[in-house]
Protein backbone atom coordinates (compact mmCIF):
# COMPACT_ATOMS: atom_id res chain seq x y z
CA UNK A 1 0.00 0.00 0.00
CA UNK A 2 1.23 3.58 -0.78
CA UNK A 3 1.97 5.87 1.92
CA UNK A 4 -0.48 8.30 0.26
CA UNK A 5 -3.15 5.99 0.84
CA UNK A 6 -2.17 5.14 4.53
CA UNK A 7 -1.88 9.37 5.17
CA UNK A 8 -5.80 9.91 3.41
CA UNK A 9 -6.79 7.02 5.27
CA UNK A 10 -5.85 8.46 8.45
CA UNK A 11 -6.95 11.91 7.52
CA UNK A 12 -10.28 10.88 7.10
CA UNK A 13 -10.01 8.73 9.87
CA UNK A 14 -9.08 12.11 11.96
CA UNK A 15 -11.98 13.93 9.89
CA UNK A 16 -14.65 11.81 10.95
CA UNK A 17 -13.78 11.75 14.72
CA UNK A 18 -13.44 15.43 14.20
CA UNK A 19 -17.14 15.88 12.84
CA UNK A 20 -18.72 12.75 15.52
CA UNK A 21 -16.89 14.75 18.42
CA UNK A 22 -18.31 18.27 16.76
CA UNK A 23 -21.66 17.42 16.53
CA UNK A 24 -21.79 15.54 19.95
CA UNK A 25 -20.47 19.00 21.43
CA UNK A 26 -23.05 20.69 19.79
CA UNK A 27 -25.84 18.60 20.69
CA UNK A 28 -24.43 18.77 24.52
CA UNK A 29 -24.64 22.57 24.33
CA UNK A 30 -27.59 22.83 22.65
CA UNK A 31 -29.55 20.58 25.84
CA UNK A 32 -27.83 22.61 28.24
CA UNK A 33 -29.15 25.46 26.38
CA UNK A 34 -32.62 24.32 26.62
CA UNK A 35 -32.17 23.04 30.21
CA UNK A 36 -31.06 26.83 31.54
CA UNK A 37 -33.94 28.60 29.80
CA UNK A 38 -36.03 26.38 31.63
CA UNK A 39 -34.65 26.94 35.06
CA UNK A 40 -34.38 30.58 34.12
CA UNK A 41 -38.50 29.99 33.72
CA UNK A 42 -38.95 28.05 37.10
CA UNK A 43 -36.37 30.66 39.14
CA UNK A 44 -38.63 33.68 37.14
CA UNK A 45 -42.28 32.05 38.32
CA UNK A 46 -40.65 31.30 41.81
CA UNK A 47 -39.85 35.05 41.73
CA UNK A 48 -43.03 35.97 40.39
CA UNK A 49 -45.13 33.77 43.47
CA UNK A 50 -42.94 35.13 46.61
CA UNK A 51 -43.47 39.03 45.00
CA UNK A 52 -47.22 37.93 45.14
CA UNK A 53 -46.61 36.62 48.75
CA UNK A 54 -44.55 39.99 49.73
CA UNK A 55 -47.70 41.82 48.56
CA UNK A 56 -49.64 39.60 50.56
CA UNK A 57 -47.47 40.11 53.37
CA UNK A 58 -47.40 44.38 52.87
CA UNK A 59 -51.74 44.21 52.85
CA UNK A 60 -51.42 41.72 56.28
CA UNK A 61 -49.83 44.25 58.97
CA UNK A 62 -49.78 43.35 62.37
CA UNK A 63 -52.14 44.45 64.70
CA UNK A 64 -49.12 47.34 66.13
CA UNK A 65 -48.70 48.15 62.14
CA UNK A 66 -45.54 46.61 61.06
CA UNK A 67 -45.25 44.39 58.94
CA UNK A 68 -44.41 40.47 59.91
CA UNK A 69 -41.39 40.97 57.30
CA UNK A 70 -38.36 43.49 57.69
CA UNK A 71 -39.20 46.61 55.20
CA UNK A 72 -36.48 48.95 53.97
CA UNK A 73 -37.38 52.54 53.70
CA UNK A 74 -38.30 52.24 50.47
CA UNK A 75 -40.86 49.70 51.19
CA UNK A 76 -39.29 46.46 49.86
CA UNK A 77 -40.36 43.75 51.86
CA UNK A 78 -37.60 41.47 52.38
CA UNK A 79 -38.53 37.87 51.93
CA UNK A 80 -37.02 34.85 53.71
CA UNK A 81 -34.98 32.40 51.70
CA UNK A 82 -35.34 29.60 53.74
CA UNK A 83 -38.35 27.08 52.74
CA UNK A 84 -40.33 23.93 53.64
CA UNK A 85 -41.17 21.43 51.00
CA UNK A 86 -43.93 19.32 52.46
CA UNK A 87 -47.28 17.41 51.90
CA UNK A 88 -50.10 19.20 51.24
CA UNK A 89 -53.47 18.06 50.59
CA UNK A 90 -51.85 15.15 48.21
CA UNK A 91 -49.46 17.20 46.75
CA UNK A 92 -46.02 18.68 47.06
CA UNK A 93 -46.21 22.43 48.29
CA UNK A 94 -43.65 25.21 48.89
CA UNK A 95 -44.15 26.69 52.00
CA UNK A 96 -41.64 30.14 53.24
CA UNK A 97 -40.42 29.78 56.44
CA UNK A 98 -43.32 31.78 58.21
CA UNK A 99 -45.73 28.62 56.77
CA UNK A 100 -47.65 30.83 53.63
CA UNK A 101 -47.65 28.30 51.04
CA UNK A 102 -46.15 29.98 47.96
CA UNK A 103 -46.14 26.89 45.30
CA UNK A 104 -48.12 23.67 44.85
CA UNK A 105 -46.07 21.59 42.06
CA UNK A 106 -48.58 18.86 40.38
CA UNK A 107 -47.39 15.88 41.98
CA UNK A 108 -49.01 13.27 43.57
CA UNK A 109 -47.33 12.16 46.83
CA UNK A 110 -48.75 8.69 46.29
CA UNK A 111 -46.50 8.29 43.23
CA UNK A 112 -43.25 8.60 45.23
CA UNK A 113 -41.49 5.91 47.11
CA UNK A 114 -42.14 5.59 50.86
CA UNK A 115 -38.74 7.51 51.67
CA UNK A 116 -39.79 10.51 49.63
CA UNK A 117 -43.45 10.76 51.36
CA UNK A 118 -41.90 10.33 55.06
CA UNK A 119 -39.30 12.97 54.02
CA UNK A 120 -42.11 15.13 53.09
CA UNK A 121 -44.35 14.27 55.93
CA UNK A 122 -41.23 15.61 57.49
CA UNK A 123 -41.08 18.82 55.59
CA UNK A 124 -37.66 19.18 53.68
CA UNK A 125 -35.89 22.38 54.80
CA UNK A 126 -34.60 24.13 51.88
CA UNK A 127 -31.76 26.78 53.27
CA UNK A 128 -31.20 29.02 50.03
CA UNK A 129 -32.94 29.54 46.23
CA UNK A 130 -30.83 27.04 44.73
CA UNK A 131 -31.59 24.57 47.01
CA UNK A 132 -35.32 25.11 47.00
CA UNK A 133 -35.05 24.82 42.67
CA UNK A 134 -32.79 21.53 43.51
CA UNK A 135 -35.74 19.93 45.35
CA UNK A 136 -38.33 21.10 42.95
CA UNK A 137 -36.21 19.45 39.97
CA UNK A 138 -36.01 16.33 41.95
CA UNK A 139 -39.60 15.95 42.58
CA UNK A 140 -40.31 17.32 39.05
CA UNK A 141 -41.83 20.32 39.30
Amino acid sequence: MDISKIMTALCGFTLAICLTLSITTLTVLRNAVKENDAVQKEAQSLVDDLNEYAEILRQEEDDDGSLPTSADPSGTVTVSSVFTVRESGGKIGVYTQEGYLIRLLDVSVDSLPPADREALQNGIRAESWKDLLSLMEDYGG
